[in-house]
C-alpha cells in the first residue's frame, strides 16, 4: 500500500477514475471501487463525514492510500478530502 497526498486534477465519473497530482509533481490515475468510503470535510462541525465518489471535485486536496497496479495507476483503498 502507498499513502500519498495530492490534488484532484481530473474526474471521470463514468469510469470511476481520478487523476491526482501528487505533492512531488507526479500524476497517478486511480480507480475507485463501488464500496470505497470517502471522508469529506464537514464545514459546520470542522470534522469529517462519510461521502462517496460523487462528492469529489476537481481541485480538492486529498490524502489517499492505494494499491499500485502498474506504473502511474492503481486502485484507491481509502481517500480523505483535506481541503
Amino acid at each position: 500500500m502507498c499513502l500519498n497526498e495530492g490534488t484532484v486534477r481530473k474526474l471521470d465519473r463514468a469510469k470511476r477514475t481520478a487523476v491526482i497530482e501528487t505533492s512531488d509533481g507526479k500524476e497517478v490515475t486511480l480507480k475507485f471501487p463501488e464500496d470505497l468510503i470517502i471522508e469529506v470535510a464537514e464545514e459546520e462541525t470542522m470534522g469529517m463525514q462519510g461521502g462517496s465518489f460523487e462528492d469529489l471535485q476537481e481541485g480538492y486536496l486529498v490524502e489517499f492510500e492505494h494499491a499500485e497496479l502498474e506504473e502511474g495507476s492503481g486502485e484507491c483503498r481509502s481517500l480523505t478530502c483535506i481541503s
